[in-house]
């Protein structure tokens, strides 16, 4: 059935297909219906939850004429009403269209409309797919904004048939994520439309898509995005052309790059850079020959009127330094050349309290800088004296900085945000050997290197941090996430616990700590530890949306009989992610072990298997329901696919020896048994089980 999604993106299409079958030229237009019977553009509509009509007008199909138009109605599974509505047509042709013709021309329009979408949706994902970002980016109106953005994402599958399950996977998890209307281009890239008005909520977003599919194992996310903005008769390569590029730029800015193309094109957000070309041009001219000089920059709020009198009483207060002072747009340059710091200083402060006097303590912020310095060139002071102004900024108005490694810190942490990594680890760089050592920045330096897939440099700066500060929460956490990504599980866990140990009970302790802590703890089979952390993690805001915590816990009681606790847990999960083919999973394997409905049980485990069945987890429950209802043969075909996946999957070794041993095959039981005890994954909870098998030879 046609969904709003459908109205709203394909509006341009849909239209389209009303004009056709009108006998007359008109204007066709689509709209929701309010609650109220009113009429709302689809913009305005989708820009909030689903609001569906009363029954009543939820119930009508027939088309009707009102105050000159022609009304298209058509109910949508959800609740809601959308409408064609037909302007420009002469009332008195109107009134001759018969009751009959109007029906009949309706259930035309909903074949037409279920083609269009056919054609436009993508049959892995059921997306929608390029062809309908076309169609919705080529509608754009002017009223309209928000942000497009593209994705790319990389996952390793050994077989194309498991690269197509984990792109379906993913399209789901991703509707799971955050509202908002989601495409599939094809080959892991998916395209995403939000009405976001502001760019630093597009940034905000962008980051937390990164960070939650980067979760989910994927060893490249890549977001570039635009604002969106109406097109003129564009084709499909020049729609899409902004979108492309932008995502080119995040390629190359490393694995998990991101962009936004809006601001490479304009430049003027870029803080780093002089917007008044004139006051840099005089600038340069008069430190083109100095062998050293200091540069302060002073940026005036708007009310701040700069008088040529006051040009005059500035450079006689900077004349003792030998400096000049230059004025710009709402901008004050005061140059010194090779000169005592002490003299520089205080001519600068003489300045500032002539603007406090004159315009108020809270009129301006300030930013000093000087050459040589580290690497930078003459023509980068001035961006240095910008940098060492947002440092400033962070400071309350009326401060003063001189550029320095925090200066760098900020500045590297803005280009971070942008994604531009590369830029990041130059100035992070750049400020350890302004002030060698320095945890933030050895933090920060490390974190960028992670983003780069650089690991090994990476653990080499947290070590360096936490050697100043054994207990730096971040450099903790960071350490342990990079060591299991390296497969370091055991060095790892010590790095968690220790964070755990010391900061658990801090506001700044959250779901990063919590969720691979309870991932490992579950890892090596110490099930009550993880439902510790995982019960501390539930008493954190927020913490009610986030699946993986459901689904861990679900899978941890589980373990630790605790049957109905785990039911309820994974009832959660799936409330919140209702794909997630872990949950389903493990709810399927507890329905058949606690007699809920083997059924039931069995078709929750054969779901999960057909959203992901390269989870060798999924086959050894589905093995391990089989074992408990006595259908040994399936159970042994179960557990052959797993090891088949994962040959040391030590509990469907154990689970193995165990249908072996239910079918009086003893030799081959003991035989499993034995070899899962060799293995790694063999955990206390799978030693116990044995045990109890054993004592019953």
């Amino acid at each position: 059935m046609l969904t709003f999604d459908d109205f709203f993106l394909l509006h341009k299409p849909f239209a389209d297909a009303v004009a056709a079958q009108l006998p007359l030229p008109a204007t066709i237009d689509l709209y929701a219906l309010a609650a109220d019977g009113t009429m709302q553009t689809l913009y305005e509509h989708s820009l909030g939850p689903c609001r569906p009509v009363p029954e009543k007008i939820h119930a009508l199909t027939q088309p009707w004429i009102s105050e000159g138009q022609l009304v298209f109605p058509f109910p949508l599974e959800s609740g809601e009403m959308a409408v064609a509505v037909v302007c420009g047509i002469d009332p008195p042709f109107l009134r001759k269209m018969s009751v009959s013709w109007l029906r009949e021309t309706r259930e035309i329009l909903l074949d037409h409309f279920a083609a269009i979408r056919l054609s436009c949706t993508d049959p892995e994902t059921e997306l929608h797919n390029r062809r309908a970002s076309i169609f919705f980016l080529q509608g754009v109106q002017e009223d309209q904004g928000g942000f497009f953005f593209l994705i790319n994402t990389v996952f390793c599958r050994r077989t194309a048939a498991g690269n197509l399950q984990k792109l379906k996977e993913t399209a789901d998890l991703l509707h799971a994520l955050g509202r908002g209307q989601y495409f599939s281009f094809g080959y892991g890239v998916f395209g995403l439309y939000l009405p976001f008005p502001a760019r630093k909520n597009a940034l905000k977003t962008a980051r937390n898509l990164q960070h939650q599919l980067r979760r989910e194992g994927m060893s490249k996310v890549q977001i570039g995005f635009a604002r969106i903005v109406p097109v003129q008769q564009s084709n499909d390569q020049e729609c899409l052309a902004r979108y492309w590029r932008a995502l080119a730029v995040a390629e190359e800015r490393g694995p998990f790059g991101m962009c936004d193309i809006d601001a490479i094109d304009a430049r003027h957000p870029h803080p780093f850079q002089m917007n008044d070309c004139t006051l840099q041009e005089q600038g340069k001219q008069q430190w083109r020959r100095l062998r050293q000089f200091t540069l302060a920059l002073i940026t005036l709020q708007p009310s701040c009127e700069l008088t040529e009198s006051w040009i005059e009483t500035a450079n006689k207060g900077v004349a003792g330094a030998g400096g000049t002072a230059i004025a710009g747009t709402g901008q004050v340059l005061l140059i010194f050349p090779d000169h005592p710091r002490e003299s520089i200083t205080k001519s600068i402060e003489v300045v500032l309290d002539d603007i406090r006097k004159r315009f108020g303590g809270e009129s301006f912020h300030a930013g000093v800088a000087f050459w040589p310095c580290l690497d930078f060139t003459k023509s980068d002071v001035l961006g240095n004296c910008l940098k060492a102004q947002r440092h400033a900024a962070f400071l309350g108005p009326g401060s003063v900085v001189y550029f320095d490694h925090l200066s760098l810190n900020i500045s590297g942490d803005y280009f971070f945000d942008e994604g531009d990594y590369r830029a990041a680890l130059r100035e992070y760089r750049r400020g350890l050997r302004l002030q060698p050592g320095d945890v933030n920045l050895t933090n920060s330096l490390g974190v960028t290197l992670v983003e780069c897939n650089q690991l090994r440099g990476a653990v080499s700066c947290f070590q360096d941090a936490l050697e100043q500060e054994p207990d730096n929460y971040m450099a903790l956490v960071n350490l342990g996430r990079v060591r299991q990504t390296l497969g370091h599980s055991n060095r790892a866990l010590a790095c968690f616990e220790r964070a755990f140990a010391v900061h658990a009970e801090e506001r700044t302790a959250g779901q990063e700590l919590f969720l691979p802590l309870a991932r490992l703890y579950t890892e090596f089979g110490r099930h009550a530890e993880a439902i510790t952390v995982l019960e501390h993690w539930m008493r954190c805001a927020g913490s009610d949306q986030e699946f993986r915590l459901f689904r861990l816990l679900g899978l941890c009681l589980l373990e630790s009989g605790r049957p109905e606790e785990a039911m309820q847990a994974c009832q959660k999960a799936l409330r919140l992610f209702p794909q997630d083919s872990v949950s389903l999973s493990i709810l399927g394997l507890l329905y058949v072990e606690q007699g809920q409905g083997t059924e039931v049980g069995l078709s929750l485990c054969a779901k999960a298997l057909s959203l992901d069945n390269f989870n060798p987890d999924h086959w050894y429950r589905l093995a391990r329901a089989y074992w408990y209802i006595g259908r040994y043969g399936e159970a042994l075909d179960a557990c052959k696919h797993c090891l088949h996946l994962h040959r040391h999957h030590a509990a469907a070794v154990v689970q193995l020896g165990m249908v072996h041993q239910a079918m009086g095959r003893m030799k081959q039981a003991k035989k499993y048994f034995a070899q899962a005890m060799s293995l790694k994954e063999y955990t206390a909870s799978l030693a116990d089980r044995v045990r109890g098998q054993l004592d019953q030879f």
